[in-house]
């Protein structure tokens, strides 16, 4: 099945220009509820009301207020926030290239896939490798469904990926952690806790971690469905105040274990 593009438009990079189409690159897949009323089981809704009188306001009547101090706020007419909104784009400035390095992962927000538009796809393909090939990602800036962007342009294999960034105000340093206050660990259990992330690494298998909290739930759903009475999931507890080194002993025989079985 062939993907559906969600957006065309084309990057701008000096006097030259590669038509691309953006594919999403994540998908929801949160399970949705309904709303029901415990007696009668009838579908309820949420209704906007005003906190004195408790009387509907109709969405016509409903204004957005920024709150400024105490009880005052600024009202914002529609038209007023209307006129914020960014002209229609289909570019894609790159401002510069970084070093890929550079960018921690609390920059990255939510990815995108990018291909080639049409039959345009050499210039796509030449920017793809040579991204790749002097491993920088480029900052990039566009408008997308009335909204300014700021992202990484990065390449993905023989392709290109376009993340949106997070901004600078949203991206907090890395707190004043305490240091530890027990002891160093000794070279013997530095040893056994190199022991035990050697013997546990490997490649990267996403679909070896399903979302256990998903499965549960559509199985919870499934049973109640055929009436079958449910037990509820008691998570296994686990041994507090271990000595480190009798931990990473335990963990390390445990992992072996399950290797031989």
């Amino acid at each position: 099945m062939t993907a559906r593009a969600i957006w065309k438009g084309r990057i701008l990079l000096g006097p030259h220009e590669v038509p691309v189409k953006m594919y999403s690159a994540v998908e929801d897949q949160a399970v949705h509820f309904k709303l029901l009323s415990r007696q009668g089981q009838a579908p309820v809704h949420q209704r906007i009301v005003r906190k004195d009188t408790g009387t509907e306001v109709p969405r016509e009547e409903q204004r957005k207020a920024f709150p400024i101090d105490g009880d005052r706020a600024v009202i914002l007419q529609p038209d007023e926030l209307e006129s914020l909104v960014p002209p229609a784009s289909r570019e894609i400035h790159l401002c510069r290239f970084v070093p890929a390095g550079l960018l921690a992962d609390p920059w990255f927000d939510r990815p995108y896939w990018l291909g080639p538009d049409e039959d345009a796809d050499q210039p796509y393909f030449a920017l793809a490798r040579a991204v790749a090939r002097q491993q920088v990602h480029g900052i990039a800036r566009w408008v997308m469904r009335k909204k300014r962007y700021l992202g990484a342009l990065l390449a993905s294999g023989d392709h290109l990926a376009l993340v949106t960034l997070r901004r600078s105000e949203q991206v907090l340093a890395m707190p004043a952690i305490e240091p530890a206050r027990s002891r160093a660990p000794s070279e013997a259990e530095l040893k056994l806790a190199m022991q035990l992330v050697e013997s546990i690494s490997g490649e990267f298998e996403p679909q070896a971690w399903p979302n256990e909290h998903r499965e549960r739930l559509r199985a919870l759903v499934a049973a109640k469905a055929q009436g079958d009475k449910v037990k509820p999931f008691k998570p296994r507890e686990r041994a507090s105040g271990t000595d480190l080194a009798d931990a990473l002993r335990a963990s390390l025989a445990a992992h072996r274990e399950r290797r031989v079985a």
